[in-house]
Formats: C-alpha cells, structure tokens, sequence
C-alpha cells in the first residue's frame, strides 16, 4: 500500500488463526493501521487481497471516533438502545455501566462526548454486536486508567480471535498471544507473549517503566483484596479516591512524555536524518528528548511514593 510515493506497506502475507490473540508493533507510519484498515475493508490494498474465513464476523475499533461524536444530540442511552431495541431499559443501563457510564452521564447528547467516552460506547457496541474477532486500532489512546482495566479484564475473557495495535506495554503484555513487528526491512512473526518476545529478540518497543509501575499495582490490588474484612473507613475510602486521581493523572503525563521521546528516537533513527536536517532542529530534539527523560524519572518517583500511600490507605480501609 502507498500514499503517493510513500510506500508504508509491500509485500506482507499474513494468516491470522483461531484464538490468536495478536499485537501488532512497529514505528509510527510503517503502515500499521493502514493493515488493519485494509483488513477491515475501510481501505483497498493497491495489491493482493484480503479476506475473513467462514463464518467470521470481525467488529472494528478504529482510531478515530469523530463520525460517533459529531453526529447528533441523540443521548447515550438513546443512541445504544437502538442497537438493541428489544432489550429493557436495565439491560441498557448495565451494558453502560460496565463502560463506566453512570446515572446521569447516560443522559449526555453524543456532540458532547470527550475522545474517551466515545471510546469507551464503541466498546459497549462491541459487546452487543458480539463479533468472534475484534480488530482494535490503539484502543487505549483516549481511556484513563480505570477504563483501560476494565478494557483488559473484558478481553482477557473474551474468547475470540484478537488483532490489534497498541503502544501500551501492559496492556501488550496482559493480552497478546502472537506478536507480528513491522519494520522497513520486513516483518517478524514470533508465536508466544511480549515478554517472551523481548527475552528471546532482545527488543523492547514498548513502555516498560508504566507497565512495571502497572504490575505493582496489580499486586497491591490483590494484597487489599485479602484485607476485607471489617467495616469499611470512611475516611480512608475518601483520601484513596484522592490518591487514585492524582496517580491517574501521573500515569497519563507518563505516557504522554514516553511517547514523544520514542517519537524522537525514532527521528533520529530514520536514514538520513542528520545530513537532511537543520543542526537548531537537532539540538532542539535533543534538548526536548533530555528534558522530557528528566520528567519521567521525576515523575516515575512520584508515582511510587503515591502508589506506597495509596497501599496504606488501601490497608486501612
């Protein structure tokens, strides 16, 4: 497939099989949602074809919701009822709850809905829809943290077939069964899970200081589950609230800043970027990578110390 002269994908043969959960990695414009696109049928491959197996029923995650947000001022509730008209209105409530839309927020017209929530009612479509394969175009982009755990958790009961592109460590790690990296040079195909494929290729494209912080938290989640017995306190339910919004917070400008140094590692690996670019504009990258590395260690520490107060706080609950 090419854009003009731009060339983002040739010569790729790939066979997806029955309960493959399978992330696909590689640079931003090496094609990769371009390939899900094509396989989708959003988009024709200049070359060759693609096509689903017998009864495949494929549903779609794409990058971009805007069609959803500014279509009208339909409400949530509306708008998802009318795919299941002969469902009661609880069935619609809890089907919107499980994508954290609560009480009133049913109630928001869809012009109205931030990159998240559209994100998130996309999910809810995709659980009534029930397609036997997902197809999934960086599906945490837009979510906060809890509703990238919520996300995990559904797929890692879902018991179909998994395509999808996603910068997100942890959410690689937890999910991905196959992992297919696209790179100028061809494709690797390697059969297990991200962990595995960076102890065994030596590669890792990913963040992996978020996705440690992550695994800490999901241990701390299981030590304060074994911690339930007794009244709940108040006041520490309040200050654990408090703590959760401030790490979220964090965990976002984490990400943000650690895709914006892999953005310049990458401009930095292209061939011929030095010679084609002005000495300011290096020293300027450069400057931003430097400052932006210093944030995330600064932040990272930050993050720690929250999270050791929040399993205090969580102990005392």
């Amino acid at each position: 497939k090419a854009y003009g002269d731009h060339k983002v994908l040739e010569d790729v043969s790939l066979a997806v099989h029955r309960g493959d959960r399978m992330a696909i990695l590689g640079p931003n414009g090496i094609g990769k949602s371009t390939l899900l696109k094509i396989a989708m049928g959003v988009i024709a491959a200049d070359a060759g074809t693609s096509e689903w197996g017998y009864e495949t029923h494929p549903g779609y995650f794409a990058q971009d919701h805007r069609e959803l947000v500014d279509s009208s001022d339909q409400t949530i509730q509306a708008w998802f009822w009318e795919l299941v008209p002969g469902e009661p209105i609880g069935f619609v409530r809890g089907k919107l709850a499980e994508v954290l839309f609560q009480k009133e927020e049913v109630e928001k017209p869809l012009r109205a809905l931030s990159g998240g929530e559209a994100a998130r009612l996309v999910f809810a479509k995709l659980s009534v829809t029930r397609p036997n394969v997902l197809v999934l175009d960086e599906p945490t982009n837009h979510l906060d943290l809890e509703a990238i755990e919520a996300l995990v958790d559904g797929l890692v009961n879902y018991d179909g077939t998994l395509l999808f592109v996603s910068h997100d460590r942890w959410f690689v790690s937890r999910l991905a069964n196959r992992i297919v990296e696209i790179t100028p040079g061809g494709m690797r195909d390697f059969q297990g899970s991200y962990d595995e494929y960076v102890e065994r290729c030596g590669d890792d494209h990913l963040d992996a200081e978020v996705a440690l912080a992550r695994a800490r938290q999901d241990k701390r989640k299981e030590a304060a589950a074994k911690r339930t017995g007794g009244k709940p306190n108040p006041q520490a339910q309040k200050r654990s609230r408090e703590l959760v919004r401030e790490r979220d917070r964090l965990t976002a400008e984490i990400d943000k800043a650690e895709r914006r140094v892999h953005e310049i590692n990458e401009l930095f690996c292209n061939p011929g970027f030095f010679d084609k670019t002005a000495p300011k504009e290096i020293q300027k990258l450069e400057a931003e990578q430097k400052r932006l590395s210093a944030e995330v260690e600064t932040k990272m520490a930050e993050w720690e110390r929250l999270e050791e107060e929040l399993a205090e706080a969580d102990g005392g609950r």
